[in-house]
């Protein structure tokens, strides 16, 4: 049993845009529907604000944007992914929740050099005939890389 939990990763799966993007799942605490959003000020733009969860303040990413992809409205399917960050948990927008998935370790791939974002990409691994990505959760929450088309200057 121990050789079959050294040898898997398991991960939370889910859809941003048409692609099938995991969190390791020691990451995620909880996955619930959609929020009143409270918007705060002065913040990037992939920040969607702050979320009241059972008397809990917590910040709000919508991961999309965080990645680079374009933002989509919230749909039926839309949901927060709870994560554990370092001092608090953070609450990540993402487009709709799939599934728990073991990805065998020795399949794990290490992002393609073109990719824009392979900062933020632990591995990549294909699975039931589809890429799967793998997101790096410390530096998609803690390693902000401001983009030249979104810095603005405060005047």
């Amino acid at each position: 049993m121990t050789e079959l939990l050294t040898e898997t990763l398991q991960v939370v799966s889910f859809r941003l845009e048409n692609e099938i993007y995991s969190l390791d799942i020691l990451c995620v605490q909880e996955i619930i529907k959609v929020l009143p959003v409270t918007q705060v000020p002065l913040t990037p733009p992939w920040m969607a604000g702050v979320i009241n969860l059972r008397g809990q303040i917590l910040p709000l990413i919508h991961l999309a944007s965080r990645l680079g992809l374009k933002k989509t409205p919230y749909q039926r399917n839309t949901r927060f992914v709870i994560v554990r960050g370092r001092e608090q948990n953070v609450g990540l927008v993402v487009d709709e929740v799939q599934e728990v998935l073991r990805l065998p370790v020795s399949q794990l791939e290490p992002p393609p050099a073109t990719s824009i974002e392979k900062d933020y990409i632990q591995a990549v691994c294909k699975h039931d005939n589809r890429l799967v990505i793998v997101l790096d959760l410390p530096k998609v929450l803690y390693d902000y890389k401001p983009r030249p088309e979104t810095v603005q200057e405060v005047v």
